[in-house]
């Protein structure tokens, strides 16, 4: 104690304190329906996701886009309501209903209070089932996509990462291109493709309704049997595709790793990407993963973070981490510096990632990842919207509620022997460098520190 009474020494974190994921419910319709019902005391106002399979993940390069611009036009009204109609009947329950595409999955979601659950689903019902799509929107749809994408290509950041998609994977995966389409198929989309798009879309494998709330499960099962949801049909899911295919271009050696330069004459600063084929969220290592991605590039003391900025001052912030999906997602790590420190920091950068297999993460860096992962869970599911969101995106890879229920014990449970496994296999992986920056001041340091350039003229002006 002080003079005033006061404690001198600083107190630690506490214990954290138990959270269980809610408990779901579950029913299968004589469709083929499923119903997941999560009720949350004290939560009145509730959150209704109904998941359609099959989404970006099965585009070709000439269709790409097609799923990203069917779901922003399923709010433009169906049978009954048009998009003004179907805005007011929504308000009037105290709703709004969006559409979102995923790489495995288009959702159709509204929250609202408990009580109003059986209006919405007529709502969701009509959208999902005969969507309006009027041709003038299909126009303005495609207009704002490609406006986007002009945008996107004079952002070095943008450029940077979209370009390091299509170095990781193959012309032929879905993953090497945005999710929102390229120039040229966004351009080529019609209302006739993108009516086909949703029919396949209602074929595609089991539609799922995921409701989260101060709800009664057995009312909300009724509810929806009753509802023109229940016309949805399982069906046999679409063929696995091949979305995560690596790039089989060239991949260097470790003497002269290869490195694409976008080149943006008058830039002052680069941006900086390394990428490989990363991991599935199905993958049993899949914490483990988390864990390396924390102490590698998540945390503010991870080590990339650590070294780049606080003891080399390259940079404001760094990051890398595992992005996953049902195949196998990117990994990638990034950072932002002054065109004069492109080189070193792109080595040291490497170096950084390839540490983390001689040099496993010691108990104070598990301990740090463990905490934070632990501590942030729980305070992501504070309302019906986000519990729900997060089933429905279970349930679009593959994997069931529980899932969420063990997060916290699976984190807890891994072990330093497994992180180095996935450290060990993302070091197996072809590496890929991409670099958006003024090639007049960056090209030939890069040579100099053993880089393989190839410079193309795509990067944009400063």
């Amino acid at each position: 104690m002080n003079g005033d009474g006061m404690s001198a020494q600083r107190p630690g974190p506490g214990s954290p304190r138990e959270y269980r994921f809610p408990r779901s419910v579950e029913h299968l319709t004589a469709n083929g329906l499923r119903i997941i019902v999560l009720p949350m005391p004290a939560r009145p106002l509730a959150s209704v996701q109904l998941l359609l399979p099959g989404g970006a993940a099965l585009e070709t390069a000439s269709n790409s886009g097609l799923t990203a611009a069917l779901a922003r036009l399923l709010t433009e009204g169906g049978e009954r309501h048009d998009a003004d109609q179907l805005v007011e009947a929504s308000e009037l329950l105290g709703a709004k209903i969006g559409a979102e595409a995923g790489w495995e999955s288009v959702v159709i979601g509204a929250s609202l209070p408990a009580s109003r659950l059986a209006g919405i689903l007529d709502l969701v019902a009509e959208i999902a089932l005969a969507p309006r799509v009027p041709e003038r929107e299909v126009d303005r749809v495609k207009a704002l996509r490609l406006a986007a994408i002009e945008q996107s290509q004079a952002s070095p950041r943008a450029r940077a990462s979209e370009a390091l998609i299509a170095e990781i994977y193959s012309a032929s995966s879905a993953y090497s291109r945005p999710m929102g389409g390229t120039r040229e198929s966004v351009a080529a989309i019609s209302r006739d493709a993108l009516m086909e798009r949703h029919a396949l879309l209602l074929g595609a494998g089991v539609p799922t309704v995921v409701v989260a709330g101060e709800i009664e499960a057995a009312e909300v099962i009724r509810t929806i049997e009753s509802s023109p949801l229940a016309q949805l049909r399982a069906s046999t899911p679409a063929a696995p595709t091949t979305a995560d295919a690596p790039s089989t271009g060239a991949a260097g050696t470790a003497a002269a790793p290869r490195l694409l330069l976008l080149d943006r004459p008058g830039s002052v600063q680069s941006e900086l990407r390394i990428g490989k084929v990363g991991r599935s969220r199905l993958d049993p290592l899949f914490y483990a993963a988390l864990i390396h991605s924390e102490v590698l590039g998540g945390l503010f003391g991870s080590r990339l973070n650590r070294v780049l900025r606080e003891e080399k001052g390259y940079t404001y912030g760094a990051a890398a981490g595992f992005e996953f999906r049902r195949g196998r997602g990117p990994f990638t790590a990034r950072t932002a510096v002054e065109s004069s420190v492109t080189a070193p920091a792109l080595v040291e950068a490497r170096v950084q990632i390839a540490s983390m297999t001689p040099q496993p993460p010691s108990d104070d860096e598990l301990n740090a990842a463990r905490q934070y992962l632990r501590g942030t869970f729980p305070l992501r599911f504070g309302s019906a919207s986000p519990v729900a969101g997060a089933v429905a995106g279970l349930v679009a890879v593959g994997l069931e509620p529980s899932e969420l229920d063990r997060f916290q014990s699976a984190i807890d449970a891994v072990s330093g022997d497994e992180v180095a496994r996935v450290a060990a296999a993302l070091d197996a992986e072809t590496e890929r460098i991409v670099v958006v920056g003024d090639a007049a001041t960056v090209a030939a340091p890069l040579r100099d520190a053993g880089f393989a350039v190839e410079i193309r003229g795509d990067g944009r002006g400063a």
